[in-house]
């Protein structure tokens, strides 16, 4: 067989020409041995194949470079050097893009890396560890990864260096993965429904008081567990910091509560919420299940003819509950008012001494503050005064409807100046307190003082005071005909008693032959001083002395100067020189004026014998 010793292709010794290249094939003298006719030089080649040898070498030399840089792109001990470098940094947009997550549905974020990475700082014996193991897998042959294990009890293999099928067909693929780990709830109420970050989650377990709500990469996690109760939806939050295995209580203090108040068929709202429930005739209701932490309220209200009740806002934090309805802030001005109204009402009433006063402007009296006001009459006694403070503890209204009737009850400190003036007594008076519970009920579009009674505590600092003229009630008191006509008698008593002195002042003065016994008593101006005197030395020189039996102030009469006209009937027994004696009566009329020194004595006017007899 020949070769053709252009191109080398074997051909067909008959034919002249080459099959191949189509050169012409010359015959020669000499006979071409086996190993120069299968091995051509490179120049006896063409070009064409001479360009198909070097892209054929090329070819080589680049598979076996991108062989290379895969194997470099692949290796798992750099993929490891780079992942501790930028943990070793902190770098936490870099550790993002090392990382991958078990499943598609667990996008590894920053929120995810931040975490484990601040885990890792604050526990530097969990990280060697994690290192090391990562460093033991690498180093295992044939690339097999320690997975992570849910049983581990402590987040020791937060990461995991794991095989995952092939890149660029023929090399190993090894990822660095986040571990998720189960998030366990302990609770200790069953039907509850799970939220996490938003997302209804469903209990991937259930064990008794354990819920498994399923594994969670590493994160700051918010849980929430709603409870739904007949009539209101109660919810309990966490947040979870979530590295490793975690166990995170959130238990539901739940119980039935009963509350007491003071007014029916109020009705009831939860954190707001009107729950349809209404204040049962005994006045409780029972909610629930509710939360016992204090994490809820519950109010009552109720619409009614004396305005819009309602209780504060008050924290279920224990299973027995009092929350009392109270009336609005304008309607319990409304009861000061009443107050108010009564007491000067009740001011005007003792200034005057007449009970009808108490029912001035449509001001309802009940039975009690009449025969309260009767009893402070009586027949041969007054008592006289007027209101001069209020002060009330608004915030201890107590309201509760009895038989159809509303009423109000509250602290109430009063002051008074007052005198207590039996018949013949002067007014004196005096500052007196009193510290009451007063009871007002809802009568014609207003609050009226029904009664009242002691009150064991009045709190000062929540003392709030209701405003007075005290100024115009003394005015009304002292200028009433009652005040009046105990002056009167007041000042008659005085005229009374001062005459009285006087006689038995003059007859000591006319015994003892000493005139200055009595001058003091005598107005000065008057000429009555003299004639005293004058008889005074006339009965010395006659040797006669007396002895006053008696005397008895008959009349008082005023006159319009502010002097007196005095009517007296007196007794005396007389003795004479030569020792005999007289019983002697007489009536007498004297003229008394008051000075700013006091009463004093203006003339004996007349002076009539009235009865005589020898001793």
């Amino acid at each position: 067989m020949n070769f053709c010793t252009s191109c080398g292709q074997k051909m067909d010794k008959n034919s002249p020409f080459c099959n191949g290249c189509g050169a012409k094939i010359e015959s020669k003298g000499t006979t071409m041995t086996r190993s120069s006719a299968a091995m051509p030089s490179l120049a006896s080649l063409s070009k064409k194949t001479k360009i198909i040898i070097g892209s054929a070498i090329l070819v080589l030399i680049l598979c076996i470079s991108l062989y290379k840089v895969g194997e470099a792109y692949t290796d798992k001990a750099a993929l490891l050097e780079n992942f501790e470098e930028q943990l070793e940094k902190g770098n936490v947009d870099e550790l993002v893009h090392l990382l991958d997550s078990k499943k598609d549905s667990q996008k590894i974020t920053k929120k995810n890396v931040q975490a484990m990475v601040d885990f890792l700082k604050e526990n530097p014996g969990t990280e060697e560890t994690l290192i090391a193991k990562l460093n033991e897998n690498v180093k295992s042959d044939g690339g097999l990864s320690v997975k992570a294990s849910a049983d581990t009890g402590y987040p020791e293999q937060l990461i995991t260096l794991e095989k995952r099928g092939k890149k660029f067909l023929i090399f190993d693929n090894y990822d660095l993965v986040l571990q998720p780990f189960p998030m366990n709830i302990y609770t200790n109420y069953n039907d509850l429904r799970f939220y996490v970050d938003g997302k209804e989650i469903k209990p991937a377990a259930v064990e008794d008081e354990m819920v498994t709500i399923g594994s969670f990469i590493p994160g700051d996690y918010k849980v929430k567990a709603v409870l739904k109760s007949d009539f209101v939806e109660l919810e309990k939050k966490v947040d979870i910091n979530h590295v490793g295995p975690t166990n995170t209580e959130l238990l539901f203090e739940i119980d039935y509560v009963q509350v007491t108040t003071n007014v029916e068929g109020s009705s009831v709202f939860v954190n707001d919420k009107d729950t349809g429930m209404k204040v049962s005739k005994d006045k409780t209701v029972e909610i629930g299940p509710v939360l016992t932490d204090g994490s809820m309220t519950v109010q009552l209200k109720k619409e009614l003819p004396i305005g819009k009740i309602q209780s504060e806002a008050i924290p279920i934090d224990q299973n027995q509950l009092t929350a009392g309805l109270t009336l609005s802030d304008k309607d319990k001005e409304q009861v000061k008012e009443g107050l108010k109204r009564h007491f000067l009402n009740l001011s005007k009433a003792l200034a005057f001494q007449d009970e009808n006063i108490l029912k001035e402007e449509s001001n309802d009296v009940s039975d009690f503050v009449a025969t309260s006001f009767e009893e402070m009459t009586g027949h041969d006694w007054k008592k006289l005064g007027y209101v001069s403070a209020i002060e009330v503890d608004i915030d201890a209204l107590y309201l509760e409807e009895i038989e159809g009737t509303w009423y109000s009850t509250l602290p109430v400190r009063t002051e008074w100046l007052e005198d207590t003036v039996h018949s013949g007594d002067s007014v004196s008076l005096s500052k007196q307190s009193y510290e009451n519970s007063y009871s007002l009920t809802y009568k014609n579009d207003k609050w009226s003082v029904d009664s009242w009674g002691l009150t064991w505590n009045f709190e000062d600092e929540k003392a709030e005071e209701i405003k007075i003229d005290a100024a115009a009630l003394k005015k009304q008191l002292e200028s009433s005909p009652a005040f009046s006509s105990i002056s009167e008698e007041q000042d008659a008593d005085e005229v009374e008693s001062f005459v009285e002195s006087y006689v038995s002042s003059s007859v000591q003065a006319i015994n003892e032959r000493d005139f200055s016994i009595v001058s003091g008593d005598i107005d000065s101006p008057s000429d009555y001083s003299k004639t005293v005197a004058d008889y005074i030395d006339y009965l010395e020189e006659k040797g006669i002395t007396e002895d006053l039996v008696n005397i008895d102030i008959e009349k008082v009469e005023p006159l319009d100067d502010g002097s007196y006209h005095v009517y007296t009937f007196e007794e005396y027994n007389i003795h004479y020189q030569d020792d005999t004696g007289k019983y002697k009566s007489f009536e007498g009329k004297y003229k008394v004026t008051s000075t700013s020194s006091g009463l004093k004595m203006v003339d004996l006017i007349s002076t009539e014998e009235v009865d005589s007899k020898d001793l």
